[in-house]
């Protein structure tokens, strides 16, 4: 999940209170199922300042909240004057972020809107930044000129803002003993100051939250919450609310079913008979999975949890869910699974990288195990490209500032555009490793690299930690950092 702020954020994405059933009822009388969830309209989100002219702003957003891949939904350049507009074909309200320079903020979309944003000062990355590796961009939700009042990102604001302060408060209780007396003094107090709030979205949002406090505290156990919050419920993928308490509710479920009586043939319906109609069967034996269209959504999550924690045979996972892509009658669950595909079956992360042995500018002959030792981000840019002079100048800046945690390798393709390319490192006194790709006939479909850029991070063990890795101008850094965090958070715990 992209779009929690705060020192909680890996534990608390969503909260919030209403009774059970709340949420339901608001979908039901207040915006029609036909509505909720085939909206086909466009939104327009604009801006204007003048810190911002020729400044580029992307628009990113969630695949799916199981793999919760993302994906660059526009970027726009603003015009000399500062000043820009998007039209973004949504079907349903979801979560937007929006970034530029230094900043990061949130803007919760709903279809047919006009927004129109109030933009802060513009403000590229300083010289401090740029040189620290634990720089996080500063994050915000945007707020409206002639907003709908209440506004939606304005309400999820505030709540967070409450929810996240009473958290800090009681986490250790919350988590450590299962603490809960004054998660029920919170629950009126929450309603009242947001009882002028009837969005069915920010409705959704807060129950869904209380949902995941409740899960926490172990007031209700786990068939009660699916029973109650997810049973003959719609089933809300782009409600972080929900999607965060269902993959709580609903992680590693396949082992954690099989030990129930009832479940015991759910590991010989995915890992022997590989079957996606043995495997729902088995599922509706518990009561609370009878809904199809959820007990497919559970089945789907538990073959890719099973992939990621080795679990199941890889191969038996990938063909049940080939079957759950014939056989489903939901668009939704198709596109999930197409994802789970492409994340996991092809140059899968924690796979070994695919070796070469290329020829580089000087006509040294270099391998892949040659660069053992650190990170490598290998990228393959085709000169010819109009994209490449940004690209090959930001990995001039990354190989400089990570030259002690990471190694830079270009690999050049496009037929006969080694030349062209040498040039230009030359030109521009770029030091960094290039390689000659351009005739190697093979490394293009080892590496699914047919488009410049194509880029990999690869461990210093030659496995895959990013596959495929932003390129160097969509946010690569932003990913960089969490690893470099990451491992230099392993290293403190293995001194300690």
């Amino acid at each position: 999940m992209i779009f929690k702020f705060d020192f909680i954020q890996s534990v608390f994405f969503v909260k919030g209170i209403v009774s059970k059933g709340a949420c339901l009822l608001f979908w039901l009388t207040v915006v029609p199922m036909s509505v909720a969830f085939a909206q086909d309209s466009t939104a327009t989100v604009h801006g204007c300042d003048k810190s911002f002219a020729n400044k580029t702003i992307a628009f990113v957003v969630e695949l799916d909240p199981i793999t919760e891949m993302l994906t660059t939904l526009h970027t726009v350049k603003v015009d000399s004057t500062g000043c820009f507009e998007v039209k973004l074909p949504l079907e349903e309200t979801m979560p937007v972020l929006i970034s530029f320079g230094k900043y990061s903020g949130v803007l919760y979309i709903e279809p047919g809107r006009n927004y129109d944003l109030f933009l802060p000062i513009y403000e590229d990355k300083t010289v401090v930044d740029s040189l620290n590796p634990y720089f996080e961009p500063i994050q915000f939700f945007f707020k409206t000129k002639s907003p709908i009042v209440p506004e939606l990102t304005d309400a999820i604001a505030n709540f967070d803002g409450i929810f996240n302060h009473f958290v800090s408060q009681k986490f250790s209780l919350i988590n450590k003993y299962k603490y809960y007396t004054k998660v029920d003094t919170l629950a009126p107090f929450i309603d009242s100051l947001f009882a002028d709030v009837n969005n069915p979205y920010f409705t959704c949002y807060k129950s869904y939250s209380m949902a995941y406090l409740l899960a926490l505290t172990a007031l209700e156990n786990k068939q009660s919450i699916i029973k109650d919050y997810f049973l003959n419920r719609p089933i809300l993928y782009q409600n972080p609310a929900y999607t965060v308490l269902f993959n709580q509710i609903f992680k590693d479920y396949i082992p954690y079913f099989a030990d129930i009586h009832y479940g015991k043939r759910i590991v010989a319906d995915i890992a022997r008979a590989k079957s996606y109609t043995f495997a729902m069967e088995t599922l509706s034996n518990n009561p609370v999975l009878r809904n199809d269209t959820l007990r497919e959504l559970v089945l789907i999550k538990g073959i890719y949890d099973a992939i990621m924690g080795e679990q199941l045979p890889y191969s038996s996972c990938m063909q049940t869910l080939d079957s759950v892509k014939i056989l489903t009658k939901i668009p939704k669950h198709k596109e999930i699974v197409e994802n789970i595909v492409r994340k996991t079956r092809f140059l899968s992360e924690g796979t070994k990288a695919p070796d070469f042995e290329l020829v580089n500018a000087v006509g040294d002959v270099v391998q892949l195990k040659d660069l053992q030792g650190k990170m490598v981000y290998l990228s393959f840019i085709n000169i010819n490209s109009y994209t490449a002079p940004q690209e090959l100048m930001t990995l001039n800046m990354l190989s400089k500032k990570y030259k002690e945690q990471l190694r830079v390798v270009t690999i050049a393709i496009g037929s006969g555009s080694m030349p062209k390319i040498k040039q230009f490192f030359l030109e521009q006194k770029y030091e960094w490793q290039l390689l000659d790709g351009t005739n190697d006939t093979g490394l293009a479909k080892k590496y699914n690299a047919h488009i410049s850029p194509t880029c990999y991070l690869i461990s210093p063990e030659q496995k895959l930690l990013q596959s495929p890795a932003p390129g160097p101008n969509d946010y690569f850094e932003y990913y960089l950092i969490k690893v470099l965090r990451a491992n230099r958070i392993r290293e403190l715990r293995k001194t300690n």
